[in-house]
């Protein structure tokens, strides 16, 4: 079992959240972990502002909300007795489509429009019909399920959720399933390490203790196929774990209001664009919103940096290759300092040892950062070349037999350095 409060196990101590007074949440979903991942900017305004905006229904979101609640009403009516007909469950699809919320409905997909995604979900549920009629593979304990349950021992936070159908099969295994509308699959690998499904797992556990065997099943409706994964308690401390550490990032941004905007593919659909850091200047300069700043003021600023790092850049290169120049030079004739009329400069150099970098060997980097990860020590930093050997290699702080593992890969490097005096400074 994982320590959940020891430093060694995790970056941040959580009694030191505490004690801070950051702590703003304690319950969290994986859909609400999933926004902080996506974008921490998004974050705030949904979770902690709360920001009044208007909010489209996305058409597939739409879609899955219909299949689910197409789906829910087929197996209640089975458990009260009554195998619903296809005509039946279709018509209760179509029905929930012709709801208040239709004219919220946005499709952002070119050349595509409500009524696809309608066949679409007709075609899904056809599929699950046929394929799984009369649908007598186990008896359902429950529809919809919502589900709470402490993440670590000490109950600092809890996850909650909602799990599409729970059931159990005539060889008293417990089925956890998930219906999905994505348009493709994932891999097994993908499967085998998800996330919200080891969650889902951990709160049947929590509700159930006596279920001792219990399968994980995720159903693509529009491929007609399933897929499967047996979660084992080792995964499921390894998921509890990656989770944990996860909130205590959204904990620490709430501490220090550090939340920045992730620009991505997906912002154009995103409901709070207009008040995004990141995007209302661009949409002011544009004309598309009023904004209570010198737009143009900023327009100006921003060109101006732009011209001058590009002459930066510039400049570095030139300067990179007249220090090479300068290097050798000097190490042919045997000169630390050369003299000029405005002052001179001095060369000096030293060999040392390192550890490779990505762009220096990138295969001995990937293998000392498994050594390191196997180590448990990338919880402690971000893998540093220099962290590694000043602080930890040199000074013996690493275990024996890891020391002798990394030896091999350490490399010699050559530092030159340049010093400038200027005349009369």
């Amino acid at each position: 079992m994982i320590d959940f409060i020891s430093r060694e196990a995790y970056n941040l101590s959580i009694d030191e959240i505490i004690y801070s007074g950051g702590i703003m949440a304690r319950s969290y979903s994986n859909s609400r972990i999933g926004t902080f991942n996506t974008c921490p900017r998004q974050y705030k305004f949904q979770y902690i502002e709360k920001a009044a905006v208007e909010k489209p229904v996305s058409v597939e979101a739409f879609l899955g909300a219909a299949v689910h609640h197409s789906l829910e009403k087929l197996y209640t009516m089975k458990m009260n007795g009554r195998v619903q007909t296809l005509e039946e469950l279709l018509a209760s699809y179509n029905e929930y489509w012709e709801g208040p919320d239709k004219e919220s409905i946005k499709v952002t997909r070119e050349n595509l429009g409500v009524e696809d995604y309608i066949k679409v979900g007709t075609e899904a549920l056809t599929k699950y019909y046929e394929k799984y009629k009369p649908f007598d593979d186990g008896d359902t304990l429950a529809l919809e399920k919502n589900i709470s349950f402490p993440l670590d021992p000490a109950g600092r936070f809890s996850i909650s959720g909602k799990i599409d159908r729970i059931s159990i099969r005539k060889d008293g295994v417990v089925e956890i399933v998930d219906y999905k509308t994505k348009a493709f699959l994932p891999t097994q690998q993908l499967l085998n390490d998800d996330e919200q499904m080891g969650l889902y797992q951990m709160g049947v556990r929590y509700l159930w203790p006596d279920f001792e065997r219990i399968e994980l099943k995720q159903i693509f409706l529009r491929q007609g196929t399933e897929m499967k994964t047996v979660m084992d308690e080792d995964k499921l401390e390894e998921i509890r774990y990656r989770v944990f550490q996860k909130i205590l990032e959204i904990e620490l941004a709430v501490i220090e209001d550090n939340f920045p905007p992730r620009e991505s593919a997906i912002c154009d659909w995103c409901v709070y664009f207009e008040l995004c850091p990141a995007k209302r200047h661009r949409l002011a300069i544009e004309d598309e919103i009023a904004v209570e700043f010198d737009a143009e003021q900023g327009r100006r600023l921003a060109e101006e940096y732009l011209v001058i790092n590009d002459e930066k850049k510039k400049l570095e290169s030139k300067l990179k290759a007249l220090k090479e120049d300068i290097v050798r030079y000097c190490t042919n004739y045997d000169v630390s300092n050369l003299a000029a009329p405005r002052g001179s400069i001095t060369i000096s150099s030293q060999e040392t040892q390192a550890f490779p970098g990505k762009t220096d060997d990138e295969e001995a980097y990937l293998e000392i950062s498994m050594y390191i990860r196997n180590a448990g020590l990338d919880e402690c930093f971000k893998l540093d070349q220099n962290i590694l050997y000043k602080d930890f290699y040199v000074r013996e702080k690493l275990p024996h037999d890891l020391a002798e593992k990394l030896s091999k890969y350490l490399v010699k490097k050559r530092r030159d350095t340049i010093r400038t005096y200027y005349k009369g400074q």
